[in-house]
């Protein structure tokens, strides 16, 4: 485990009374290690990293895979003693990476970047456990370019250990979960990336996983998209604001899926802070949608109209107020707490250590089976409101949305527990019809949230105006009103051609092997 922290942080959580007792002894050391790669960037392309570390005379190796499963929490790690500067490939022969690198010539890996640290370990016996604590100091190099390190590295020792000292360490000082390795944000630094906003990645779920295991991969992802948005969030950048939303719903829509797999005490607080950031989001979003999608197009239509130019600037400062709630949200303990309250729960929460044979078998239950389940039930939710959606009033299509949101994560989520080029199309039909769908509904939810927003504009002259800017403010509402109500009848349509499409479209979760069933309803097998 991870947490960023700043240098100055370090030095007040060194000298905290509840940390001075425990670090004690520490022992120190300088590593420089060069990270080694392929010009095409062969090796982290599918996963790896290796590198040479230099302690002293002594070199070595290290050869790193990302569990495309496991994900941040669990990566695979090979060491060896070589002689020389250079990777000695003769000891990764026989692995995974030798495979990868059975047509390289031997001089295709070249140094990339180097990192060079300060680590200062210190060794708190807990339970019995002998828990690291390393807190790592230094720089990246690449590329003629240098990024600062500063983190503090929890290792050993049981996860209960590790989140109870997190916590203590949170307690004292901003720190927060870091889900980059230093070797992801070497590569950044090679691309020269900027700080940007990052989407979705999903895990690669297997059959035969449990349903348990498959909620802490996608749980961890779902996180790693939150946390990897902040950066760029706290730039006021409007899609990261987007991503970290995303992430949220993500999050919330896998907790409602597994429901009755992770139905435990904690679900409910960790639902209800999920839902508070949300919020806090959401003025900041619904601002970015309309100055963005509505109001800029109208502009360059009208440029010469006063009145969009003094609603355009309105709305502008409304914006910055809702990005600095946004940001005081993300800057906040309550966040800091929240993002480490949910990892744990996700990780070690009752849900999965709970002996209750019941909740046991929800667990343990084949995952490619429970998603079978889901799925079915995903589909009938939105039949039900479909089959009328020309008649539904705004409160139920924002209903038919959420549940569209949800189905279209849950086949994210799954669709790669079923193979097979019919399955692809099924699922390919089904994704683009649940997208259109969730657009067109989005855009009819978009025109009724501004209405609100202007309601105030319509209803009052604003103080501050003369009449003329009252006007033309007024005019300019009109416009607007009138461009978005334009476009429901569109939507409308095309929601509707989008639902009839998936309620054609064939279940890709029923297209069953043989060999391995993958129909059926949680808690049944089909034969």
């Amino acid at each position: 485990m991870k947490l960023w922290v700043s240098p100055e942080d370090i030095v007040a959580l060194q000298n905290h009374p509840s940390f001075v007792d425990m670090l004690r002894s520490p022992s120190s050391e300088t590593l420089k290690s060069v990270y080694f790669d392929s010009d095409s960037r062969l090796l982290r392309d599918h996963g790896f990293t290796l590198r040479v570390r230099h302690k002293g005379d002594m070199r070595i190796q290290t050869v790193k895979a990302a569990n495309t499963s496991g994900g941040y929490f669990e990566r695979a790690e090979w060491e060896q003693v070589i002689e020389g500067n250079r990777p000695d490939l003769t000891l990764v022969k026989d692995t995974a990476l030798g495979v990868i690198l059975v047509n390289e010539p031997d001089n295709a890996l070249q140094p990339v970047f180097e990192i060079r640290i300060k680590r200062t370990a210190y060794h708190l016996n807990r339970n019995g456990a002998d828990v690291v604590m390393a807190i790592d100091q230094g720089k990246i190099f690449a590329a003629g370019s240098s990024l600062s390190v500063s983190e503090i590295e929890l290792k050993r020792g049981n996860p209960a250990d590790l989140f109870k000292i997190a916590r203590n360490i949170l307690d004292i000082i901003p720190a927060h979960l870091e889900f980059k390795s230093k070797s992801e944000r070497g590569y950044d630094l090679i691309e020269k990336a900027a700080i940007t906003a990052e989407t979705a990645r999903d895990p690669e779920l297997s059959p035969g996983m449990t349903a348990g295991r498959a909620f802490t991969l996608i749980g961890r992802a779902c996180l790693r998209h939150l946390v990897t948005n902040l950066p760029a969030m706290k730039e006021r950048d409007h899609n990261a604001l987007h991503q970290m939303r995303v992430a949220l719903r993500r999050l919330r829509a896998a907790i409602s899926l597994f429901s009755p797999v992770v139905g435990d005490d904690r679900a409910s607080a960790i639902k209800s802070e999920l839902k508070w950031l949300t919020q806090e989001f959401g003025p900041a979003r619904n601002l970015d949608t309309l100055l963005v999608e509505v109001i800029r197009p109208l502009r360059k239509r009208h440029p010469s109209e006063p009145g969009l130019v003094s609603i355009s600037n309105m709305f502008a400062r409304k914006r910055l107020k809702s990005y600095r709630q946004a940001l005081e949200a993300v800057r906040s303990a309550r966040f800091r707490r929240l993002v480490l309250d949910t990892v744990e729960w996700v990780e070690t929460g009752p849900w999965s250590t709970s002996e209750d044979e019941l909740v046991r078998a929800r667990r343990e239950f084949p995952v490619e089976i429970y998603a079978a389940g889901q799925l079915s039930q995903r589909r009938k939710k939105i039949r039900r409101l479909g089959a009328r959606i020309k008649t539904l009033d705004p409160e139920q299509l924002h209903r038919l949305r959420i549940q569209v949101k949800k189905a279209r994560y849950s086949i994210e989520f799954f669709s790669g527990l079923f193979h097979g080029k019919e399955c692809a199309k099924r699922c390919k039909t089904i994704t683009s019809s649940l997208v259109k769908l969730q657009n067109s509904l989005g855009t009819i939810n978009d025109i009724v949230t501004h209405k609100t927003l202007f309601a105030d504009i319509i209803a009052r002259r604003t103080n501050g105006l003369t009449d003329e800017q009252n006007h033309h403010r007024a005019y300019a509402v009109g416009l607007i009103i009138g461009n978005q109500q334009a476009q429901v009848q569109r939507s409308f349509d095309r929601a509707h051609k989008a639902y009839s499409r998936f309620d054609r479209a064939k279940s890709f979760w029923k297209f069953t092997d043989p060999k391995r069933p993958n129909g059926g309803t949680f808690g049944s097998r089909v034969r």
